[in-house]
């Protein structure tokens, strides 16, 4: 039998260990440039240091990056895995307004903090279709220097890094090669290296006011440290009061369907973290209690909905600016009709597969026997290892077994993969619609919570059998992570036929550099005539901030 470890451990000592002052992560969010045409896409790149009193433990793992109006609305929002550091992108939607936007990027422990702990990054994007502003409110937040936002006092010079071309000048669809060198001998670096139009990758400002005094002993959101995750809390419909260790379900429906539960805490709370699932996968939540009949779930929001301080700037052009952009906006309309993006569709796989517990005992294919009218009797006449008892009036299932555990705790029963607490419901639903069941005749653990066997009906259509799910059960669309992470852009258009009109020329999100050896780095420069600029950034193994700018032509 396949068993698949996953953790939905609750943390319930967690809070314990985190004393009574929120124990603040470092956080900078870079993109490739400061300037942007809507419908282009933003590469990213986030740098993360963990708290220092958590010395190498396990904290933050996922990052929540939003492209946001300046009052907070989302545009565009994604979860991406973190480690020291992460990268990504995102597509800025086609028609928005000229003006000030900004990336908003946070952990779901800084929203212990709200939002005066985030990191936000300023751009500017413009729609040449679009006559409409931005509407403009220079008051709110002061932005921060960069190097303070991984809390390091400074930066380092830069003469640290060297940048070394062997011209000044190169032509069109030419090969441009760059040796980098690190001076800094006690810390390796990890660089970012954008090239674009001189004049793009400036003017950026960065926010992160901190957190305020109300919020310092707050600690009730606790850090993903496993991954992604799910919360909540079971309350009692009636009178609103916490519903404490009910026993929570969560179905992973479609494609590579899954199954989690656990039990709620003291408060009601529950905490499930799930596997590197991307795109959106729906979710069926359900709960169960013995002595709360009308159980009620709350779902924790993903992502922040708090209010922002941005400001929004006017957008003033100068001669020049306003050149770089009627250039950035034609490249960007000739990039659309000549390289559309491709929309990746993820494979869903077939329905037949394996569940979460691997290869059942036995599987029973009811067409497989003689027809007979009620599940019931499919469970008396064709599946041994079920039986029907009777206590009082009601009827309940149990799987028989060599295993003494089997008589302790209830089967696990399902259909399609979601766990049906009704038994009467189950075996109410026609027999017509049911393909196979499949049983697991041995105790089963999941989570924390154990169980006599399981029970597992499969439809014929996927369609439940028509049941009546548990009226605690919500259907949620969850957005899981986004696992396209960004990466070198393309070296160039090899064919002469077709323009190449990159804004951005290069892109590498993922740069090491040491004292001991150097790197050399390579291009080609595309059909667009003027000045370019490689901007380097980064930082060090103890996070201090590295920033390096080298100029040349394109005649």
């Amino acid at each position: 039998m396949r068993y698949r470890s996953i953790c939905t451990a609750l943390l319930l000592g967690l809070g314990l260990l985190l004393g009574a002052q929120i124990q603040q992560e470092g956080l900078v969010l870079l993109t490739d440039r400061g300037h942007y045409i809507s419908g282009e896409t933003i590469n990213y790149k986030a740098f993360y240091r963990r708290p220092a009193e958590s010395s190498d433990a396990a904290w933050s793992r996922v990052l929540y990056v939003e492209l946001i109006l300046p009052n907070g609305t989302p545009l565009v929002q994604s979860k991406v895995l973190l480690d020291t550091s992460t990268s990504g992108s995102l597509l800025i939607p086609e028609g928005l307004s000229s003006g000030s936007y900004y990336l908003k990027a946070y952990t779901r422990w800084m929203r212990n903090c709200g939002p005066e702990n985030f990191v936000y990054t300023s751009l500017r994007i413009y729609d040449p279709y679009n006559e409409q502003v931005l509407p403009v409110d220079t008051l709110g937040w002061e932005p921060r220097p960069v190097e303070t936002l991984l809390n390091q006092p400074e930066m380092h010079g830069s003469d640290m890094l060297e940048c070394l071309l062997p011209k000044d000048s190169y032509g069109t669809r030419e090969e441009v090669v760059v040796d980098l060198n690190w001076n800094f001998s006690h810390a390796p670096a990890n660089l970012i290296i954008s090239v674009a139009r001189s004049g793009l990758q400036g003017d950026q400002s960065y926010f992160r006011p901190g957190c305020s005094e109300d919020s310092q002993g707050a600690s009730d959101i606790l850090p993903e440290t496993q991954g992604l995750s799910l919360t909540g809390q079971a309350v009692s419909f009636t009178d609103r009061t916490s519903a404490p260790y009910a026993t929570i379900y969560v179905s992973v429906l479609g494609g590579d369907r899954d199954f989690f539960c656990n039990y709620s805490d003291s408060a009601g709370r529950f905490y499930f973290s799930f596997p590197e699932y991307a795109g959106e996968r729906d979710l069926f939540v359900s709960a169960y209690h013995s002595e709360i009949d009308d159980l009620e779930l709350l779902i924790d929001r993903d992502f922040s909905q708090d209010a922002l301080q941005l400001p929004s700037y006017p957008v003033r052009l100068n001669d020049t600016l306003t050149e770089l952009i009627t250039e950035m906006s034609v490249n960007a309309q000739v990039s659309q009709q000549y390289y559309p993006k491709q929309v990746l569709i993820q494979e869903t796989q077939a329905p037949e597969e394996l569940l979460f517990y691997g290869k059942p005992t036995s599987s029973i294919k009811f067409d497989d026997f003689v027809n007979l009218p009620t599940l019931e009797e499919y469970f008396v006449e064709v599946v041994p290892q079920v039986a029907v008892r009777r206590s009082g009036g009601v009827r309940r299932l149990i799987i028989q077994g060599e295993h003494p555990d089997l008589s302790i705790y209830p089967p696990l029963l399902m259909i399609d993969g979601v766990a049906i607490f009704d038994i009467e419901a189950v075996l109410a639903v026609s027999p017509r619609l049911i393909d196979r069941v499949e049983i697991v005749n041995a105790p089963y653990i999941r989570g924390n919570v154990s169980f006599g066997g399981i029970i597992s009906l499969i439809s014929k259509n996927n369609d439940l059998g028509y049941i009546d799910l548990p009226s605690s059960g919500l259907l949620v669309n969850y957005q899981m992570l986004d696992l396209s992470a960004s990466d070198t852009i393309q070296y160039g258009i090899q064919d002469p036929r077709l323009p190449d009109v990159r804004n951005t020329l290069y892109w590498n999100p993922g740069l090491e550099l040491n004292s001991a050896t150097g790197k050399r780095i390579s291009f080609r420069t595309a059909d667009l005539k003027g000045e370019y600029e490689i901007l380097i950034r980064g930082i060090d193994s103890t996070g201090k901030y590295v920033e390096k700018r080298t100029g040349f032509s394109v005649e």
